[in-house]
């Protein structure tokens, strides 16, 4: 039945956030749209209110598209139900949007299991006792009711509550990390309240995780770690999507917290990260009281974030490359490229001996790479050797083309390696055969 828009009763949605606001008018206009052309795909559901009036029950985006249409009536279906009912209608129509989010899907099952338990009560604990029926409502309940396995749901309500105590939770762009997260925090919230931290407590290992590694490391416990080996974001790269931003620095401060003491932290950079990372000295322009013009140092972020940084970089030298992009005819050839050693603390190389800073191997021929800025798995090798042992976690927290992880699973090392782009982290699990 048609009824008047007028007498249809309901409090407009308001998005405090100014991004979501637009999002919401966009998605408000985008069903004008299709209603102009195609007209209402099916009806809005109300329950009786009084006065003649009627509560809208479901269908909101719909009513305020008729308004901008100027409609002043709407196809509606009139349902007798309960306030809760109408709230469990609505919770099942917003199950079923095109392409929610997960921790929204999430959080609707678990909004769908409250108001059942409202209608019902919560299930017992234990078995019924011989000859009681069953009462209340209960996870099971949720799952037959969604036709959905017991696991899955479960997993959804235990994710609903980890987004309302950490909101953050919503920019992991992955269920899957965010289960793993969620796991995370709570072991390590368990280990706390037993007895402190303890090794290894708490990480899952061997694991790639999607989305920003700032916000994934932020929930990785302190000290979790061994070493890190990593190709960062460049200040200049010939690729625009793979250069410095503001996301890439909060990454290196998590990393010093998750970082044991004694870790050893390797950054591949280009010539203008070096001196952006590490810093550099230079001579002052005025002379001091002696008449001499005193060497002064600007830090570098790894050191205002409390590195110990290498005054030398090591030396990547590519022994097959002749790249002669963006260089001038009297240039020499970059061959070769800078890998900067940082520690946290003050650790040993494995080796008793000298070892040289300059690391000599071929670059990953064009044809075979899964990333434009992919290293030779030997070099990735050779490092790994140089600062750990069997059984260190190793840390990627810009995981690219995953080679770091490939180099310690045949290195006997364990792994951590974080990816926020789609292509890359999909590549790399495949590579990994996880």
């Amino acid at each position: 039945m048609k009824i008047a828009i007028e007498s249809i009763q309901f409090k407009p949605t308001q998005e405090a956030d100014e991004a979501k606001a637009k999002e919401l008018k966009d998605n408000i206009d985008g069903i004008a749209d299709s209603i102009r052309e195609l007209g209402l795909s099916h009806p809005v559901i109300v329950r009786p209110g009084t006065d003649g009036h009627y509560i809208l029950v479901s269908g909101e985006k719909r009513i305020r598209a008729a308004q901008e249409l100027k409609w002043t009536e709407i196809e509606a279906e009139v349902r007798d139900v309960t306030e809760v009912q109408g709230k469990i209608i609505q919770t099942h129509e917003n199950l079923k949007r095109y392409n929610l989010p997960w921790w929204e899907s999430a959080e609707l099952v678990q909004t769908l299991h409250r108001y059942r338990q409202e209608e019902h009560g919560e299930t017992q604990v234990g078995r019924p006792k011989k000859d009681e029926a069953k009462t209340g409502w209960g996870i099971r309940d949720t799952a037959r009711e969604l036709g959905l396995a017991l696991g899955p749901v479960a997993e959804d309500l235990q994710l609903a509550r980890a987004v309302r105590l950490d909101p953050s939770l919503r920019n992991i762009k992955d269920k899957r990390t965010a289960v793993r997260l969620v796991k995370i925090a709570a072991r390590r919230h368990e280990a706390e309240e037993e007895a402190g931290l303890s090794e290894d407590i708490g990480l899952e290992v061997n694991q790639a995780y999607f989305g920003d590694a700032a916000m994934i490391l932020s929930k990785f416990p302190a000290g979790s770690c061994d070493h890190c080996i990593t190709d960062p974001p460049w200040i200049n790269f010939f690729d625009q999507s793979l250069t410095l931003d503001q996301r890439t620095l909060p990454v290196f401060k998590e990393l010093f917290r998750v970082l044991r003491l004694q870790g050893f932290l390797y950054i591949f950079c280009g010539l203008d990260d070096y001196s952006y990372y590490c810093g550099y000295d230079r001579r002052d322009t005025k002379p001091n009281e002696e008449g001499e013009f005193p060497i002064l140092h600007t830090w570098g972020e790894l050191e205002k974030i409390g590195f110990n940084v290498s005054k030398t970089p090591l030396i990547w030298h590519k022994t097959n490359t002749l790249s002669r992009r963006g260089m001038k005819s009297w240039e020499y050839d970059r061959d070769f490229e800078f890998i900067i050693v940082a520690t946290k603390g003050n650790p040993a190389l494995v080796s008793s001996t000298s070892v040289s800073g300059i690391k000599k191997f071929p670059v990953v021929p064009a044809r075979n790479m899964v990333h434009p800025n992919e290293k030779p798995i030997d070099l990735i090798s050779d490092i790994i050797s140089d600062c750990s042992y069997e059984g260190n976690i190793i840390v990627d927290p810009f995981g690219g083309s995953f080679v770091t992880a490939e180099a310690c699973k045949k290195a006997k090392r364990r792994f951590v390696i974080c990816e926020k782009e789609k292509k890359f982290y999909e590549a790399g699990r495949k590579r990994l055969k996880i």
